[in-house]
């Protein structure tokens, strides 16, 4: 007499879970939804450095440093008294004129509409900021100097050029607080996002 052993019942296997199906999708999804966040990002990151440098290249004191195709050196800088005879046109009584003295030689290939294109700015250690040639700026006499980085007009109204290997003198003008100080301020020489200089600035120590 034989026992029949009854057979196991056939299970199916269990459904695969959407998740598991679909991992490989989910997992590119993700990639993709990640570089279309981070590259608007980092173009708008790059943008604001290039607008606001904010990497300091330091430059010692009248002496020359390299930056952006050019050699830099600062020569002097003056806070005019308030009643300088340089200062020829109205300025508020609160408020104080300083000029800031500059060297370039440009190297050999570089433009000098590369180098007209930079911007003076004045600092203190507060990070309170002053762009040169401001609204309120006076108009000024004395000795005449170009206050672009590369061309301008001299004494006699004459266009000058920078010319490579030769120093051109230029001059930036502020107006600033009465009652500031030049000791812990810092002269900047900037160029602008389509220049190649990527967030760095020259920074000179008055």
């Amino acid at each position: 007499m034989s026992i029949e052993i009854p057979a196991k019942p056939v299970v199916d296997p269990a459904p695969i879970g959407w998740w598991r199906r679909n991992t490989g999708w989910l997992i590119g999804t993700a990639v993709l939804g990640a570089i279309a966040i981070y590259a608007p990002y980092r173009d708008a990151l790059n943008e604001y450095r290039d607008r606001n440098p904010s990497i300091a290249i330091d430059a010692p004191k009248h002496d020359w440093v390299q930056f952006e195709g050019a050699r830099w050196r600062l020569i002097e800088a003056e806070a005019l008294a308030p009643r300088d005879p340089r200062i020829l046109g109205s300025l508020r009584k609160d408020a104080g004129v300083l000029l800031v003295r500059f060297e370039v030689i440009p190297d050999s290939g570089t433009p000098i509409k590369t180098l007209d294109t930079c911007r003076g700015r004045i600092a203190d250690a507060q990070g309170r900021q002053w762009e040169a040639g401001p609204v309120g700026l006076p108009r000024l006499g004395g000795p005449k100097l170009p206050t672009s980085c590369g061309s301008g007009y001299d004494a006699q109204f004459k266009s000058v050029l920078a010319v490579p290997g030769r120093p051109f003198a230029f001059q930036h003008a502020y107006v600033l607080p009465r009652t500031q100080k030049l000791e812990g301020l810092e002269a900047r020489i900037e160029f602008g996002p389509l220049q190649s200089a990527k967030g760095r600035y020259l920074r000179f120590k008055l």
